[in-house]
């Protein structure tokens, strides 16, 4: 039995059968590791303008009937291997031939692309057992395979052979510009939607496209693709009887299904036939879930839904009708109920200046009853039965994601008051021996609570110290609840806290006598340093300090703002470990570039 002449045979009918493709293919193993080449014509016409040529080896193999699988090995030895890398890539077939009748059985193929056979050979062997994939019955699914092939060849020719980089490596270079994928699909794909589903399944070479560069880089190769996912964004408003709920949605595209996502809790499913005109059964998902102000939305959307019937993608109105089993699955009795507690819950929520949208599904028991615990207090104004551990002191709650300040005082009448730490004024004293002082309730707070804290309001913060009465002692609290707003700053920049340590900034400079017009200078120029350059009468300023003050602190402080590291780090040196230590918790030093490195490292 002549297997190369009847593999050939079997390859031949196969391309021949389809408009595009034709071959010139020896039987005789003429050529060292060739049989001939495949042909792609530029048309049904087969005209020799524009032929496209694919290097082709063809392996016959007798076997029994049942050893066609889905996939199969085929040994190739190095020095062919390397031949077909070298000539820029090779379509290799194998045919199962029946060994009994010589017929054949099954056409396999391997799209020995530079890349894959890179990959292939990473560790050097002799023979390489190399997977075939059974070849396609589909006629244009054949030629658009030949013709990816070719693509692919003709990008990778010039690199073959060589080491070529990561991805990761060219990230780290910083040379890495962006990463691309070429796949051309023949057939009848109307819309972008088939791109996941023209992949499925097919072998793919991610390029890398890199600055300065001429031609896209071969940097990854994939055997099989599967999952394929598109995602993009739509921005034509969503709503019901005219009331708009969502100013868009996203859409995930797979190779089965075109998903609509909109909001949180709502999904418009139908198959992804990949055309435009073509009728296809929608289907609605609801599950609500999200935060609390998406819950709330999505509840309304979904009873309007239920109440009309319909709801409009645009100017399309689309059909809502949902079986009683749905509504009972999704508890949709009970929306208007959950919807009055949710909206509730919202209006306190908002009144603390909480930005922050609460994780309402990642509520615990625990978590539900401090969110009551505010409703009824903070909201409600009763009065809480149960006894802090802290009365009168500021105490932290936690709501799931959220963590509020809040403060209990007994009440009168018994039990307590609650209040919002940043939504009310308290009369606050420091006793310190039997001398006793008022200073503002923020006077205790550090750069974690301006970071922390969920419901903090910064605006209240430098209101309330203008509401006490005025003394050496409560400006030296107040400058250094500015300082603990810059190193806020610093771990998390934040154009509110800078905003807020430049108006806190402010009430301590309209009172010279209580404040070190050095310090003040200093810490105006420190704000200013972390939004842009000083100018040249800042630094001048910064100049007259350092040749005035006889403060070592001062005189490091202004070297760090004008960048003069080792006159600052001859200063620092001579400091005494306590005065050292002191230096380094003032946000100041974050500009001393030693400093920095220690940080860093």
């Amino acid at each position: 039995m002549e297997l190369e002449k009847l593999a050939t045979s079997a390859v031949i009918t196969e391309l021949s059968k389809t408009d595009r493709l034709s071959s010139f293919i020896n039987s005789g193993d003429k050529e060292p590791c060739w049989d001939g080449n495949i042909y792609i014509h530029e048309d049904k016409s087969r005209t020799k303008k524009n032929i496209k040529k694919v290097a082709t080896q063809v392996k016959g193999k007798a076997v029994n009937p049942n050893k066609v699988k889905r996939t199969v090995n085929y040994p190739i030895s190095h020095d062919d291997i390397h031949a077909y890398m070298m000539n820029g890539g090779t379509m290799f077939f194998v045919v199962y031939l029946d060994e009994k009748t010589g017929n054949a059985l099954q056409v396999y193929y391997a799209d020995l692309l530079p890349i894959k056979i890179k990959e292939i050979t990473k560790i050097r062997k002799t023979k390489y057992s190399v997977k075939c994939r059974k070849f396609p019955i589909d006629n244009l699914q054949k030629t658009e395979l030949l013709l990816n092939f070719y693509e692919n060849a003709q990008k990778q020719a010039s690199f073959a052979g060589k080491d070529l980089p990561t991805v990761e490596q060219l990230a780290k270079d910083g040379v890495l510009e962006s990463l691309s994928i070429h796949y051309t699909g023949l057939g009848n794909y109307d819309t972008h939607n088939a791109f996941p589903k023209m992949l499925d399944g097919k072998s793919l070479t991610i390029y890398a496209n890199i600055k300065g560069g001429t031609a896209p880089i071969p940097v990854e190769y994939y055997e099989t693709v599967s999952k394929v996912t598109m995602s993009n964004k739509n921005t034509l408003p969503v709503s019901v009887n005219g009331i708009p709920y969502y100013v868009g949605f996203s859409v995930v595209t797979t190779a089965e299904n075109v998903e609509l996502h909109i909001g949180s809790s709502v999904r418009i499913v139908f198959p992804n036939t990949g055309k435009t005109d073509t009728p296809v059964p929608v289907l609605i998902k609801v599950c609500i879930k999200g935060t609390l102000r998406e819950q709330i939305t999505a509840i309304e959307f979904v009873s309007a839904m239920i109440e009309h019937g319909s709801f409009c993608i645009g100017t399309s109105e689309i059909p809502s009708k949902f079986p009683q089993e749905e509504l009972d699955r999704i508890n949709a009795a009970d929306f208007p109920e959950i919807l009055k507690g949710y909206k509730r819950a919202k209006e306190v929520l908002d009144s603390m200046n909480i930005k922050k949208d609460l994780k309402i599904s990642d509520c615990t028991d625990e978590d539900i009853e401090n969110l009551n615990l505010l409703i009824g207090t903070i909201g409600d104004r009763k009065l809480a039965r149960g006894n802090p551990n802290a009365p009168a002191q500021v105490s932290k709650l936690k709501i799931a994601n959220l963590t509020l300040a809040i403060v209990y005082l007994e009440n009168e009448k018994g039990g307590y008051n609650v209040w919002d730490y940043f939504g009310h004024h308290f009369c606050v004293t420091w006793r310190e021996g039997s001398e006793e002082r008022k200073i503002s309730q923020f006077s205790t707070m550090i750069a974690e609570d301006f970071l922390q804290l969920d419901n903090l309001n910064l605006n209240t913060i430098v209101e309330d110290y203008k509401m006490v009465d005025q003394s050496d002692w409560l400006f030296e609290l107040g400058n250094a609840t500015m300082l603990e707003m810059l190193k806020a700053y610093d771990k998390k920049p934040s154009a509110e806290l800078l905003d807020a340590a430049k108006k806190m900034l402010e009430w301590l400079m309209e009172h010279p006598e209580y404040t070190s017009e050095d310090v003040n200078m200093l810490n105006k120029l420190q704000i200013a340093l972390r939004e842009r350059s000083l100018s040249f009468s800042e630094k001048s300023e910064l100049h007259t300090a350092i040749a005035r003050t006889t403060d070592d602190l001062i005189k490091i402080g202004a070297l760090l703002l004008l960048n003069e590291q080792d006159e600052a780090k001859a200063l620092l040196e001579a400091l005494e470990p306590k005065q050292l230590e002191k230096f380094k918790e003032f946000p100041i030093y974050r500009f001393y570039k030693e400093a920095e490195e220690e940080t860093n490292g």
